[in-house]
């Protein structure tokens, strides 16, 4: 496990400066760029083929399938294999992929059908990367820099997620939905150059073991450390109640109960994003004066919370612009040191496997926790109501947690 207790204030040119770690975050920015651009231009384009809002949603559901079916396994592949080849899998894959996608829209052939073996097979890819690249930061960085690596790492990945959304639409505009596709293509053609040069050190866990032990194993060593388990609990409370019910009740409450427009809608999406980037640059300059990770997490949780239940029964788009912002405020904290918290506590022989269940319940458990959402808004037939509930009981649970779990606020 490393040891940040003695960890300083890192400068973005400092990492930067490790070439490896300049690769694989402009890698790895790009990917972030493409995956939250994709999203979008796949509803468009299920409007465009005529789909009603149910089969945009599937559309993106099947994305997060393979996240579920396969990412333990690529955790193990992780922790054994070598992850520069995993990473240009991924990359190659997901290159291939968005060409023949934006081939067929191109030339007429696309239908609903198409689309989605398109996002399943795309989200095969997402499962294959997604653990790899986040397990590899603690190997190319040292100890007193893996905070400020996360931090950095989750800033692109923050600008990824506020460009993506944001430029898709004037795209669409201006060339089409097939030249929305031809632009990821070319982003990922950008992502794949950038892992060509990129040296990582061997995997640090060379034993092997059975299959069934292996693909457990980041689960075995979360089940036995008490203070991981309350934190995965939590990471995934926050995931059910928070980001699940932002995903498939977010449009409809900007649109309903704000009367947000389409573009005034990605505008409001976007300030989320830009409230996450601006306390991702607060723990990067301040990571060293953060002793009690884990209570900061927890603390990031209990204001998540509280803002969204005010934030469901907001009815001006100036109110939800603000909440929206300081919603992001409270999910830079904890995402940030989520990773931090993980990477932190975790051997270095079993990480591409924990890693593998956080991207699981990242990219898996939100799309399955988005159709519950979903049908109970459409059951009780208010979706600011379910949002608001959302909050309440996520706020309740980061109470709950903050005041019975010792190990857990002390974690560093």
């Amino acid at each position: 496990m490393t040891d940040l207790s003695k960890a300083q204030g890192i400068k973005p040119r400092e990492l930067f400066a490790i070439r490896p770690f300049r690769l694989l975050w402009t890698n790895s920015f790009l990917f972030i760029l493409v995956q939250s651009t994709q999203r979008f231009a796949f509803v468009w384009l299920a409007l465009e083929l005529g789909a009603k809002s149910d089969i945009s949603g599937l559309i993106l559901f099947v994305m997060g399938i393979p996240v579920i079916l396969i990412s333990l396994i690529v955790g193990v592949m992780s922790d054994h294999a070598d992850r520069r080849m995993l990473l240009l899998v991924s990359q190659t894959g997901a290159l291939l992929i968005t060409v023949a996608v934006a081939a067929m829209v191109s030339y007429g052939h696309i239908t609903i059908r198409y689309a989605v073996i398109g996002s399943f097979i795309s989200g095969i890819f997402i499962a294959i990367g997604s653990p790899v690249r986040n397990a590899i930061i603690p190997s190319i960085v040292s100890s007193d820099k893996l905070v400020g690596a996360i931090a950095v790492n989750t800033i692109g990945s923050n600008l990824g997620l506020i460009i993506g959304p944001v430029a898709a639409g004037p795209a669409i505009a201006v060339w089409g939905i097939e030249g929305a596709f031809w632009l990821q293509a070319a982003m990922h053609l950008v992502g794949f150059f950038a892992l060509i040069p990129l040296q990582l050190p061997a995997s640090v866990n060379t034993q092997r073991k059975r299959m069934r032990e292996e693909i457990f194993g980041g689960i075995s060593f979360i089940r036995g450390h008490a203070e991981v388990r309350s934190f995965y609990v939590l990471l995934s409370a926050s995931i059910l109640y928070m980001m699940a019910p932002w995903i498939v009740l977010g449009p409809q409450i900007a649109k309903e109960q704000a009367g947000a427009s389409g573009s005034q809608t990605t505008i409001l999406f976007g300030l989320l994003g830009i409230g996450q980037f601006v306390s991702s640059i607060g723990i990067l300059r301040y990571n060293h004066k953060i002793q009690q990770k884990g209570l900061w997490f927890i603390g990031g949780l209990c204001w998540g919370g509280f803002v969204q239940i005010v934030l469901g029964q907001s009815n001006s788009i100036a109110m939800m612009a603000v909440l929206l912002f300081a919603w992001g405020i409270g999910g830079g904290f904890y995402m940030n040191l989520s990773q931090t918290l993980i990477q932190n506590n975790t051997p270095a022989a079993v990480m591409g496997r924990v890693m593998a269940v956080h991207s699981l319940l990242m990219s898996g458990l939100a799309p399955l926790g988005a159709l519950f959402v979903g049908l109970i808004a459409r059951r009780i037939d208010s979706a600011p109501q379910t949002f608001s509930v959302a909050g309440a009981l996520m706020l309740l649970t980061a109470v709950y947690f903050l005041t019975t779990k010792k190990n857990l606020r002390a974690m560093a």
